[in-house]
């Protein structure tokens, strides 16, 4: 029958499975594609975070700089901001190869700063983002006041005999207007002042005439000078050490009570963010170091060290310690047994701030202020065997019991910094 139809049995049938395929293939597609984009996310957050860390090491570094360079007369204010910036970003692990800045000296006598890096990212070059740009700003004020003190006064007095009794290294600077700093030692090389430092203080007096100048900003510096003798040698008060009222503690809480007593075997801080509270009285302390954290208040207090035990203020620790006005112990805040001999340090680290009122009478200790310590204003005097300054920011103030050279005279002070971003 020329019209029957037949049905080409040969002809391709639609394959299901096929289908199914082609589908998974175009959601491993989709799935690679949301991959990329997690991974870049995630890459982006990682290099976000390293770059905020670089911003926050930038700006503490600028701020320290700034301040230096506010506090350096003349035209080199700049070179002493810049040599402060580098030095404060050494070992820091923020590239220095594209460290730009400026320092600007405005018509109130502040200094204006600002600095920018280029910090390499690791994740977004998938992208073809490789770096990024961070800036930063600061700016220093000087803060001056006038007051009636002692031509002249003495606030730093250091007796030992040896060579390099007073160091002063790289980053260092010391705001001292008021103030005075007299070295006994005749020894040869008894100072050393290295580039890069600014110590700003009324009079250096060194009673050797050979010291070691690699240079830095010291104006008023006498050698062959006749210093101060220590007036309160043989004259504090005698203490009789009892028995411990308290024993080795270490310290974990947010916030803590000290009371006076003997304090034996030493203290541990274990946390940066422990505010300590001393209550008014005498602190003899023996046996063992204090290894300080956090923040230490008190006012009234004097601190006695029995035998070679120190405080030594780690990372982070700030000290807000102010001596007693009246008593027995009136203007002391620390001193030690005269019975000790030998020299000991005493360090001083990475303070973020501290203000201090009255004597510290430390024959037997060399003093030194590490990297990132800064002082609001200090308003003491200061009897050690000698003085290491590293990089460090110190504003100092005479106190009461500073050590007269001369008639009185009323003069106008920088005493502080303001800083602002």
């Amino acid at each position: 029958m020329s019209g029957h139809r037949t049905c080409d049995r040969s002809a391709k049938r639609l394959d299901p499975g096929a289908f199914v395929a082609d589908i998974r293939g175009s959601i491993g597609i989709v799935m690679a594609i949301a991959l990329v984009a997690l991974l870049v996310a995630v890459g982006a957050a990682v290099d976000l975070a390293q770059t905020l860390r670089a911003r926050e090491i930038l700006q503490g570094a600028l701020d320290q700089a700034t301040i230096r360079a506010a506090l350096t007369t003349g035209s080199g204010y700049v070179e002493a901001g810049r040599a402060t910036l580098a030095v404060n970003l050494t070992d820091t692990g923020v590239a220095e190869e594209n460290l730009g800045s400026s320092f600007t000296r405005n018509a109130d006598g502040s200094v204006s700063g600002t600095a920018t890096i280029t910090v390499p990212l690791s994740f977004m070059g998938i992208i073809g983002k490789n770096e990024m740009s961070v800036g930063v700003t600061a700016k220093a004020t000087p803060k001056t006041t006038t007051a009636t003190a002692p031509a002249g006064t003495v606030c730093i007095l250091l007796t030992s005999k040896n060579s390099q009794a007073l160091l002063v290294n790289s980053g260092a600077t010391v705001l001292a207007t008021a103030c005075e700093i007299h070295v006994q030692s005749s020894a040869s090389g008894a100072a050393i002042f290295n580039s890069g430092t600014t110590i700003n203080s009324k009079k250096i007096c060194i009673k050797s005439a050979s010291i070691i100048d690699n240079g830095g900003t010291h104006p008023n510096l006498e050698k062959s000078c006749s210093p101060a003798n220590d007036p309160y040698a043989a004259t504090l008060p005698a203490v009789t050490v009892g028995a411990c009222n308290f024993n080795s503690r270490n310290i974990d809480t947010a916030t803590y009570s000290f009371e006076p007593g003997v304090h034996c075997g030493g203290v541990n801080f274990n946390s940066s963010k422990t505010v300590s509270t001393f209550s008014p009285g005498l602190y003899i302390i023996k046996g063992g170091d204090w290894n300080i954290q956090g923040t230490l208040k008190g006012t009234g207090v004097t601190f006695y060290f029995a035998d070679k035990s120190k405080f030594q203020f780690n990372s982070g620790a700030g000290t807000y310690l102010t001596a007693p006005t009246s008593g027995t112990y009136a203007n002391i805040l620390m001193y030690e047994n005269p019975s000790n001999s030998g020299v000991s340090q005493w360090p001083w680290n990475d303070s973020p701030g501290h203000e201090l009122s009255g004597l510290i009478h430390l024959t037997t200790r060399q003093l030194t202020m590490n990297s990132g310590m800064t002082a609001s204003l200090d308003k003491v005097t200061i009897v050690a065997d000698s003085l290491i300054l590293n990089q460090t920011t110190w504003n100092l103030s005479p106190h009461a019991t500073a050590i007269p050279n001369g008639s009185t005279t009323t003069t106008t002070t920088t005493d502080g910094v303001f800083l602002s971003h």
